[in-house]
């Protein structure tokens, strides 16, 4: 199994193959840790519905679980470290969770839950050499796994998918199966996703329960050295590049935002000439913020539309966005794009509607323990939405125009509010937007636009003027609130909940 690792390490002996820009692994390393690990989940006798949960931020420590699990064939649970005690309890026991890797500041609140919930073993990594004993029931993670041999493992083991759960800023977090990998075993797996060779380090900087930074592991098994930052910081993530000659790169579009919110001077005292490939995930990216980073970067972004529960269902590199701006791209060959209306009635190309997939495997998405919501996603089965509203041109690009849940109806006229926040970003001055609706006594929602301005004597007349330039005038929201920061998960995705609940006690601008 870790033929390829030691390969590698004899090739490049001195070369660090996983990082956090803390602490470092090279190869050999690398390699007999990932035999020690798999060895040390065998010896946990885990039945076939059982799984490993990791609450962990980012850390060598952190990429190595997932690296144990992957190898040794289990099914693990990747769970977001901000989760409340009472959320994991939830998670543990929705997910089944025989044993869970947590961290030092997650510990306690792991510990809480793991004891309520009855997890019999709960495991402790990232330990700084000042830090406090764990309790007597947590086992130090790097210590267990050196009490096991190296040594070459099978390969004949199943290749597992994963379960990953979301935030629960809307209640309760939902479980979502990531598609099963078509591989049949590990040694499958790793053939499937090939590196080239001296391809040079791949950065990764969002947290690795999501899906996206979870991917970039992918890399590491095939001989690509990682960097995985414990937490973003746009000048260190630009130093990482710089110094380590980074090629590749994982980042979302929030960390585009705060990347070109550096003065000038900060952005050019940073080589980053050394990258070759960067994809972006987790949200939509304002086309104004992917062409600024096309210009900086070069033409090296790569999009990846999807979701964690149908992985990616388009890309388009950056040629192809630049001649179709504001395009996800076209769909894989596994995908077909289907537009229709709100009785399910096929629309013609061009037309707005209800934006599914058709999975020719036939599977389609699945949520963990909640079949009326899996069934809800589909039309009919195999062909399922991710909650989005949009077009497809003639040639088979996709557009996304909203959210079918963040429709606005006001007035009889429907305000999809990803529309109106592409103009308002286009207005200068104007940072972040986000559009929400709220009551109206007239006309039943109104448009609520919260806006991020580098100029403090921006006004909201000024705003809805520009907007008034590009949108029909119900489409222009009169109501335009200014805040210093729109609230967003670490993946980019808006809490649309968390602003409408500041609506009412705001006073806002109106016109």
């Amino acid at each position: 199994m870790t033929e390829l690792l030691r390969s590698v390490a004899a090739q490049r002996p001195t070369q660090v193959a996983l990082s956090d820009l803390k602490s470092s692994l090279g190869w050999t390393d690398l390699a007999d840790l990932c035999e020690r690990s798999v060895r040390a989940l065998d010896s946990l006798q885990l039945d076939s519905s059982s799984r490993v949960a990791v609450v962990m931020r980012n850390s060598v420590d952190a990429a190595l679980v997932f690296l144990m699990a992957r190898y040794a064939g289990v099914e693990l649970t990747a769970v977001s470290f901000h989760l409340t005690p009472s959320e994991l309890e939830y998670v543990f026991a929705d997910a089944r969770v025989e044993a869970v890797v947590c961290d030092s500041t997650t510990v306690d609140a792991v510990t809480a839950a793991a004891s309520t919930v009855g997890v019999p073993h709960v495991l402790i990594g990232d330990i700084d050499g000042g830090s406090e004993p764990p309790a007597p029931h947590v086992i130090g993670f790097r210590e267990w796994l050196l009490t096991f041999d190296t040594g070459s493992v099978d390969l004949t083991r199943g290749a597992a998918a994963n379960l990953l759960y979301t935030s629960g800023t809307t209640g309760f977090p939902k479980g979502v199966l990531t598609p099963q990998n078509l591989a049949s075993t590990i040694e499958d797996y790793i053939a499937a996703y090939p590196e080239p060779v001296d391809a040079g380090p791949f950065l990764t900087v969002g947290p690795l329960y999501h899906a996206g930074p979870l991917g970039s592991l992918r890399r590491l098994t095939s001989g690509r050295p990682l960097i995985a930052m414990r937490q973003f910081d746009p000048i260190e993530a630009l130093r990482a590049i710089q110094e380590h000659s980074v090629t590749g790169a994982t980042f979302v579009p929030t960390h585009f935002l705060r990347l070109l919110q550096l003065d000038d001077a900060d952005r050019k005292r940073f080589d980053v000439s050394s990258l070759r490939f960067v994809d972006h995930t987790g949200s939509w990216c304002p086309p104004e913020v992917k062409r600024r980073m096309i210009d900086w970067f070069g033409p090296v972004l790569e999009e990846r539309y999807g979701g964690t529960e149908s992985g990616t269902v388009c890309t388009i590199d950056s040629h192809e966005w630049l001649e179709h701006p504001g395009s996800v791209g076209r769909c894989s060959s596994r995908f077909t794009a289907v537009v229709v209306d709100d009785d399910g009635i096929e629309l013609p190309v061009g037309t707005t509607g209800r934006l599914f997939f058709a999975d020719a495997t036939g599977r389609g998405v699945v949520y963990q323990n909640d079949p009326e919501k899996t069934a809800a996603a589909h039309l009919r089965p195999g062909v399922f939405t991710l909650g989005d509203i949009g077009h497809v041109d003639e040639s088979g690009y996709v557009f996304i125009t909203g959210r079918s849940a963040d429709l606005i109806v006001s007035g009889g006229v429907n305000l999809y509010p990803a529309e109106i926040e592409r103009v308002l970003l286009r207005v200068p001055g104007v940072s972040d937007a986000a559009v929400v609706g709220a009551p109206d006594d007239i006309m039943g929602e109104k448009a609520v636009a919260f806006i991020v301005s580098s100029n403090i004597d921006m006004s909201a007349d000024f705003v809805i003027e520009e907007a008034k330039r590009s949108l029909a005038g119900p489409k222009v929201p009169r109501d335009i609130r200014f805040i210093p920061e729109l609230p967003r998960n670490p993946m980019g995705k808006l809490d649309r909940k968390q602003l409408k609940a500041r609506i009412a006690p705001m006073k806002g601008t109106q016109s």
